[in-house]
């Protein structure tokens, strides 16, 4: 399990060095501790393998593997990006767009190559009847599931890590270029319509869908409970991501019901303009490209971005889908080692293969392990090097001491990542075991979101996180969503309390509470 260095120097001098924490502020902030995310068993492997910094070299010209990630039993994770992989990513994007400027757009649509594939195969993959089949067909089952999600991931850290790679190029050009001040109104306007995706995402091509079968309901040509059945069937695994609950009929019953009490006229505009997405998100481009005089040149740093933007939140569909076809095979896993199911999620994916195949105890694994899992990556950033327990606190203890904690700078300012006003009622959600206490209306205040928290997401009149930016799981959903978010506001859980009175403006990036 150890990364084979022994002794009280647990790491290399090297492997230290590569790690030394970045001066600006904002690598700080971003990166550090990425959520509360509780794993499910073996998923911290899903967006680091061996086989996905390879995928990741093939693609861009340069591995994936320089993030460092410890799972412990808070439920906390903690990652460590080094300075390097920086400079690799950056300098990497500088080369294609120089070579074409186009180049890079070319690059990042092979994601959408990559989820149909793993989104048409996924569902084939587990056995009919789990309890007879081989611990060998098992293996099969679970590597496969997590080999076509490995495909995927390979795109997830590239949109929140070249984040700041690209902020400053597009700030430039709608501020110099296009005249318009930093923050206002008509800036957000600009970047965030610019930075849309040309194809409509899974949370509105879900949204749409919801729409859809409301119409049909209304026009008497499908009941309540088909609709809701055919929804769950189709839409019900977003939420998994890696421990959430899919959508059963029962959660798309109760929301067809809210949408058919509003009138028929007002639904089949919301529908028409998610039909025609693409369309209408091509035009407001054009419009805007053109009344600021944007060069294609320029224009293209918007796509890119858009594009980055994308790839990071599907990626985190597609881990939901996998997610949500691995719930019975770790059931079954669990059963044939004799543990709990939350047991297993400290388990790296190899201990599972290798408890399964005889090689190791299920039991010893889990002593070894102290409440902590923690990897990286060797010199030539393309294999995973597991740690042993003595070897991951000891490096845990020595980045918490060196490197910032990963919120916002401010407490009473955030970044603005969808815009627009609203008051309500604050609930503090500190993972999405408590989606429930949000209610329509309600704002919703959280560390950082993932699919996951898509419930409670869906009801709030606005979302706060501690941490994030414009790439963001909250930032995106929020702007797709149409409600406001202020995101890298420090300290939101605690300013703030549950059944407090707020007001978010998030245009300019405030939060206050309502005496």
């Amino acid at each position: 399990m150890g990364c084979g260095v022994s002794g009280v120097s647990i790491f290399p001098l090297t492997v230290l060095e590569l790690f030394i924490p970045m001066e600006n502020h904002y690598f700080h902030t971003k990166l550090v501790k990425m959520g509360k995310w509780k794993l499910y068993p073996g998923d911290c492997d899903i967006w680091f393998s061996d086989e996905g910094s390879n995928l990741f070299k093939k693609i861009f010209g340069i591995p994936k593997g320089l993030l460092l990630i410890y799972t412990l039993d808070d439920g906390f994770e903690h990652a460590y990006t080094p300075v390097l992989y920086f400079k690799s990513l950056y300098e990497t994007i500088d080369a294609i767009t120089k070579k074409n400027y186009k180049g890079l757009e070319k690059k990042l649509r092979v994601l959408y190559t990559l989820k149909k594939r793993v989104k048409k195969i996924l569902p084939t993959i587990n056995p009919n009847n789990l309890s007879v089949v081989s611990d060998k067909d098992l293996v099969k089952a679970y590597t496969k599931n997590r080999s076509l999600a490995h495909e995927i991931t390979v795109f997830d850290q590239f949109g929140w890590l070249a984040e700041e790679y690209w902020t400053p190029l597009m700030e430039n050009i709608i501020t110099k270029k296009c005249g318009l001040e930093k923050g206002s109104a008509q800036y957000h306007k600009v970047i965030f319509a610019l930075t849309k995706p040309e194809e409509i995402s899974t949370t509105l091509e879900e949204k749409r869908a919801v729409l859809g079968e409301a119409l049909k309901i209304k026009q008497g040509k499908v009941t309540l409970e088909k609709s809701s059945e055919k929804l769950s069937k189709d839409f019900g695994w977003m939420p998994v991501f890696v421990f959430g609950t899919p959508w059963g009929s029962d959660w798309y019953q109760k929301e067809l019901e809210t949408l058919l009490n509003k009138e028929q006229g007002a639904l089949q505009i919301e529908f028409d303009e998610l039909k025609n997405y693409s369309k209408s998100r091509n035009a407001e481009v054009r419009a805007i490209a053109k009344e600021y005089a944007i060069s294609k040149q320029d224009l293209q740093i918007f796509i890119d971005f858009g594009l980055a933007l994308d790839a990071r939140n599907e990626a985190e569909y597609v881990v939901s889908l996998a997610g949500f076809y691995l719930m019975p095979l770790y059931q079954e896993i669990s059963k044939r080692l004799k543990l709990p199911v939350d047991d297993l999620r400290k388990f790296y994916e190899t201990d599972i293969v290798e408890c399964l195949e005889g090689k190791a105890s299920a039991l010893d694994v889990l002593r070894a392990k102290e409440n902590i899992v923690a990897f990286g990556y060797d010199e030539t950033m393309t294999h995973i090097i597991r740690f042993s327990p003595t070897e991951a606190r000891a490096f845990f203890q020595h980045m918490e001491k060196t490197v910032q904690n990963a919120q916002g700078q401010n407490e009473h300012k955030g970044v603005c990542a969808s815009t627009g006003k609203a008051t309500g009622i604050a609930r503090i959600v500190h993972s999405p075991n408590e989606n429930s206490k949000v209610l329509e209306g309600n704002i919703l205040i959280t560390h950082a979101t993932t699919v996951d928290y898509l419930p409670a997401m869906k009801k709030a009149a606005a979302i706060i996180t501690e941490v994030g930016g414009l790439t963001c799981h909250a930032a995106v959903v929020s702007r797709e969503f149409k409600i406001p978010c202020v995101v890298a506001l420090k300290n939101a859980m605690t300013n703030f309390k549950d059944g407090d009175k707020i007001e978010v403006d998030a245009d300019k990036g405030l939060v206050r509470k309502i005496v």
